[in-house]
């Protein structure tokens, strides 16, 4: 079966054939050569553009605001069983090292110049010339038998590793490790899902990149997703460029996270609108509300912000009751609330988006839906999608390093140090700082590893072998 998946790409292009759709039998002059990853080439991004939107985005307003402010991040497993093994391990240090020969094609940035003119294009010179460095990633497994991935390095630099990352991890667990599954079907569930979607005029994105099940897999529903009218285009700037569909994405939660730490942490969510809005100028207008949880969120997101960001995305908790207090929000500041978009992107299905769909229309609002995992990855109950993160753990500020964390608005996804969590929930909802509740929350998927002051320079990592 091993063998079998390595060649998941030619089971895929056969499948492509019976449907008259088949966009991978010949490789892409415009973009990047993947022949120089050798045998390794099924594993690894097909392109520097085969990343999320919002790390552009992102990256292009670091590098304006932040150039010099080091990071860390920590990757965590939240369903880790201990099944990791050394020659997966070894495979995806191979990995990590083949990725420095990335690059950005002309041909791509002539497009992405065109398709984003609010990204500066300077920008796009800085990441012509970018190229990833191991020495940034340590990955090591632990006394669990549960991969560990830690990223050091400048913010500008190191941001553009998560998405990345994350796909060709789950790209080397499910050829190595997972094997228990094969593409039979695959095509006919995605046409129904779209189908079902499209019937109920729903508005929907793919947002699959960071947990597809390889790149394939996610370029199908691109594929399939095109064909209806419903479908808003997809966060993956690769497949947008490669298919002539919009590409989307705005902020993730690491910008607020950061600001917490280098501005304060009480009003992170102010500051970093502020920034951002100082950088894109009333584009790209959509606020992401739970970093800190949405109440936090609304105590910052007064007149001029609520008025200026046109858009709201749910991420977390439970969308109905999240939707009703942005309502509520909204007319307690006298803005129409019918006159903003609102967006959920917490783990739907084409069902959940449907009865979503409903409510909201129903009361007379307006959304749409990025939708993931379920579409780039539903291998059966037998071969779930890894539930995997890799998350901003601590910003170095005047040579300390400050932890940062998500609360978000269900406690389960919340991230970072023990004590950094409780210094947050005290901070932004009162929860006294010995309330036990706080040590309930399980850390997933690795060992909790402290943050302790470091000098200023960058810090000086093994390479990845």
């Amino acid at each position: 079966m091993v063998k079998q998946n390595r060649s998941v790409a030619h089971a895929v292009h056969a499948a492509c054939n019976v449907t008259q759709v088949n966009p991978f039998v010949q490789p892409d002059s415009r973009f990047f050569d993947t022949s120089k990853f050798g045998e390794y080439a099924h594993l690894l991004p097909a392109s520097m553009t085969d990343d999320d939107l919002y790390k552009f985005t992102m990256a292009a307003a670091v590098l304006a605001l932040y150039p010099n402010t080091n990071v860390c991040y920590r990757f965590t497993d939240r369903s880790g069983k201990g099944r990791w093994t050394a020659e997966a391990l070894k495979l995806l240090k191979k990995c990590i090292k083949l990725m420095s020969k990335l690059a950005l094609t002309p041909w791509e940035r002539q497009q992405c110049e065109k398709r984003f003119p609010w990204i500066n294009r300077m920008f796009w010179d800085w990441l012509a010339a970018y190229r990833y460095d191991g020495c940034e990633v340590k990955v090591w497994l632990n006394k669990r038998n549960d991969l560990e991935i830690e990223i050091r390095g400048l913010w500008c630099r190191t941001i553009l590793w998560e998405v990345k990352l994350l796909a060709v991890v789950a790209n080397v667990f499910f050829t190595e490790i997972d094997t228990n599954w094969t593409e039979e079907g695959q095509i006919e569930k995605m046409e129904r899902k779209a189908l079902n979607l499209a019937n109920e005029q729903v508005s929907w994105a793919d947002m699959g990149t960071r947990r597809r099940r390889h790149l394939e897999a996610q370029e199908r529903v691109v594929v399939i997703g095109k064909k209806y009218k419903n479908f808003t285009g997809t966060s993956n700037v690769y497949l947008a460029l490669k298919h002539d569909v919009k590409a989307l994405g705005t902020m993730a939660h690491e910008w607020i996270m950061a600001h917490s730490a280098l501005f304060s942490l009480l009003h992170a969510n102010k500051f970093a609108l502020e920034a951002w809005n100082y950088v894109y100028k009333g584009n790209l207008g959509t606020a992401l509300p739970d970093t800190f949880g949405t109440e936090a969120f609304l105590k910052d997101f007064q007149g001029q912000l609520a008025r200026l960001f046109d858009s709201a995305r749910q991420d977390s908790g439970e969308p109905i009751a999240w939707f009703e207090m942005m309502i509520a929000h909204y007319i307690s500041l006298s803005i129409n609330w019918r006159s903003k978009m609102y967006g959920f992107t917490d783990g739907n299905t084409d069902q959940t988006a449907i009865s979503i769909n409903k409510y909201v229309k129903g009361k007379g609002g307006d959304c749409w839906f990025g939708i993931g995992t379920y579409f780039s990855n539903d291998y059966g109950p037998e071969s779930p999608a890894c539930n995997i993160v890799i998350k901003l753990t601590a910003v170095e500020v005047d040579g300390r390093w400050i932890p940062v964390v998500k609360l978000s608005d269900t406690p389960s996804k919340a991230t970072g140090d023990d004590d950094a969590v409780r210094n947050a929930l005290w901070t932004h909802h009162g929860t006294p700082l010995d309330d036990a509740s706080h040590k309930q929350r399980k850390v997933h998927g690795h060992e909790p590893v402290p943050i302790r002051i470091k000098p200023v320079s960058r810090p000086r990592l093994k390479k990845a072998a």
